[in-house]
């Protein structure tokens, strides 16, 4: 994997979302599609930002009490974060929900860069650009297939099949 880059393992069909869309337009698009994220373009195809679940899981909720968020331990040390989600998920455009500040990589980057990446900045997906123009994208999912394509031609290649351990029977 170390020698992997964007283009070895990134899907090229992107589904994307035009810049002016709706927020039910987004979540049409990725339930439809079974994504979890749109990179957002504007009407030249460039990229403008993205568009996750994160932004929208609070669509349609009722607003999260600070009594509730003082209750609950999970809520209570990510308050800001909960009330920034609700805020986003409100918006009726994608601009007013998507990220603007969207991290890329190129078709040459490694793909163990762009692990490294999604575990620093807790994101599951990274576009692959080329002049500003969505060429493919890398989630973890790709990553996590390449790697399990790699450590089966590894154990085929050797002959092992149990990677030096012994199988017992449980």
């Amino acid at each position: 994997m170390l020698s992997l880059t964007a283009n070895d393992i990134m899907t090229r069909d992107v589904v994307t979302i035009r810049k002016g869309s709706s927020i039910e337009e987004a979540l049409k698009k990725m339930a439809n599609n079974n994504v979890s994220g749109l990179p957002v373009i504007d009407p030249d195809g460039c990229l403008e930002g993205i568009i996750t679940e994160s932004d929208l899981l609070l669509k349609g909720q009722i607003v999260p009490s600070d009594a509730y968020a003082n209750r609950n331990a999970i809520f209570a040390s990510h308050a800001d974060g909960v009330d920034e989600a609700y805020r986003r998920a409100q918006s009726t455009l994608v601009e007013e929900a998507m990220t603007k500040k969207v991290l890329t990589f190129t078709e040459e980057s490694l793909v163990v860069d762009i692990a490294r990446a999604m575990i620093e900045h807790a994101v599951n997906r990274f576009p692959i650009v080329r002049n500003c123009k969505v060429i493919g994208i890398v989630s973890r999912k790709d990553i996590i297939s390449a790697l399990a394509k790699e450590t089966t031609a590894m154990r085929g290649s050797t002959g092992n099949q149990h990677g030096g351990g012994q199988m017992i029977e449980l």
